[in-house]
């Protein structure tokens, strides 16, 4: 009967201390869920106050991330306060500890971007916002590999063990190498571009046989808007291996045009005719005056040929054509007010007749 009693004091006894280990677990995983966002507003508030920073916490990147980090806290230390088997907790300590490294490494890569003050104390800006942003990208793909790589090393995944995947992984990862040598070329291509800057968004740029305003540019390709509104992407590495022209980066535009006489145009009426186109361009404003040149440049069996050469005061390509269309419309005004006729394409037909023989 003793016995008996011993063991149902006993059953009771461990019944009372599951239960009561149980009621703590509960406890302390509510009191995490309760209290996360204070937790998480506390640490924001610490980070603003080291970087001198005046920001609404629930406003941070970290916040949410920072929530669900306490509700995992608090589900660990409840699978810690449970009567479990030892192996099962050496795996919930590894799976945590992950976890752990995986919101401190998201916690990091979030503060660095290009305008972070972090950033701006760390690194010198440069004037080139894409190359800030390009220098960012590299440095989150570093803490992430090392994320990986600790990582790999806390669930037990030696390197011995990574040198045997690679190795057996050696053919793949050549394969994988050639294929993404293209894309490698164009990445150093786009960083030669941004950092070099022969061209900005918004300048037009002739590329090979390609011409547009530069409308996007990335590590990998360019993207150019052509005449008739088309886009048209080039990739850095064509870019950098042939010849690129920047005319936005011209202080005056080239031009040029042939104005061609019939030949029975009186030479009087030539020179005359001469002196009044170069009278009226060296007056137009935006003409520079000192680039005009005006002759008769050659005689041939259908026309006298007059060359007009000079620069204009402009480099936006729009603004360009505007002012030819003027100069050309002048240059036909004077040639209606002089009564000159611009020669029109002929074609001279000699017809040979056959005699016939006669008898």
């Amino acid at each position: 009967m003793d016995n008996l009693k011993q063991m149902i004091t006993s059953i009771d006894l461990d019944s009372l201390l599951k239960l009561f280990d149980l009621q703590i677990a509960l406890a302390v995983l509510i009191f995490f869920i309760l209290f996360r966002k204070i937790f998480s507003s506390i640490i924001i508030k610490i980070y603003y106050k080291i970087i001198k920073r005046k920001k609404n916490p629930k406003e941070s990147s970290m916040y949410k991330p920072l929530n669900i980090f306490f509700v995992l806290l608090g589900l660990f230390l409840t699978i810690n306060t449970l009567p479990l088997s030892a192996q099962f907790l050496v795996i919930i300590n590894d799976i945590f500890q992950v976890i752990v490294l995986y919101y401190t490494t998201k916690a990091i890569t979030t503060i660095i971007t290009e305008d972070s003050r972090l950033f701006k104390k760390v690194f010198k800006r440069s004037d080139n916002k894409a190359v800030d942003k390009f220098i960012c990208k590299i440095i989150r793909v570093i803490i992430w590999i090392i994320f990986v790589i600790i990582s790999l090393r806390v669930v037990g995944f030696t390197f011995n063990g990574m040198g045997a995947l690679i190795t057996g992984l050696g053919i793949g990862s050549a394969a994988v190498a050639l294929a993404a040598q293209d894309m490698v070329k164009s990445l150093l291509s786009g960083f030669t571009i941004l950092t070099d800057k022969p061209f900005v968004v918004g300048d037009w740029i002739e590329v090979s046989t390609y011409q547009g305003t530069v409308i996007d540019i990335t590590f990998r390709s360019t993207r150019i808007k052509s005449y008739d509104n088309t886009v048209i992407t080039i990739p850095n590495s064509t870019i950098t291996s042939t010849y690129v022209i920047n005319w936005n980066r011209l202080t005056s535009r080239r031009f040029d045009c042939t104005l061609h006489l019939g030949l029975d145009t009186p030479s009087e009426k030539i020179r005359k005719f001469i002196r009044e186109i170069r009278l009226v361009l060296e007056n137009n404003p935006m003409v520079i005056k000192e680039t005009v040149q005006v002759s008769l440049h050659e005689i041939t069996m259908a026309s006298c040929e007059i060359k007009i050469f000079l620069y204009v005061r402009e480099a936006d390509y729009n603004r360009f054509l505007d002012i030819k269309e003027e100069l050309l419309c002048s240059m036909l005004f004077v040639a209606e007010k002089e009564n000159i006729e611009l020669a029109s394409p002929r074609q001279n037909v000699y017809l040979r007749g056959k005699e016939e023989d006669k008898e």
